[in-house]
């Protein structure tokens, strides 16, 4: 199984992307309408390179706008679509064929 990682420590999502750490975490500095486009074609990228397509697997904490582009991505090049909150048991999320 496939697994993107949303959070902001994934480099290869959030490249291009402005970034600086406060309190020890990251923090993205791109506004989110030039990040939108950014991770939508790193997404694209990813996948791309992924020769896996039976099942992902989305997790990390970010905000919703990351999962659903990442989502749009995925949902229709993976047979299975999982979420992992890292506190509950994986999510299917979606299912196709």
């Amino acid at each position: 199984m496939t697994t993107i990682d949303l959070s902001l420590a994934n480099e290869a999502l959030y490249k291009g992307c402005e970034m600086t750490i406060t309190a020890g975490r990251n923090v993205l500095i791109t506004p989110i309408s030039e990040a939108v486009h950014l991770v939508g074609k790193n997404a694209a990228d990813i996948v791309a390179a992924d020769g896996r397509r039976d099942e992902v697997m989305l997790t990390g904490a970010m905000a919703v706008w990351a999962y659903m582009i990442v989502f749009h991505e995925v949902v229709h090049r993976y047979r299975r679509v999982w979420y992992n909150d890292g506190r509950n048991e994986p999510v299917l999320i979606a299912a196709h064929g």
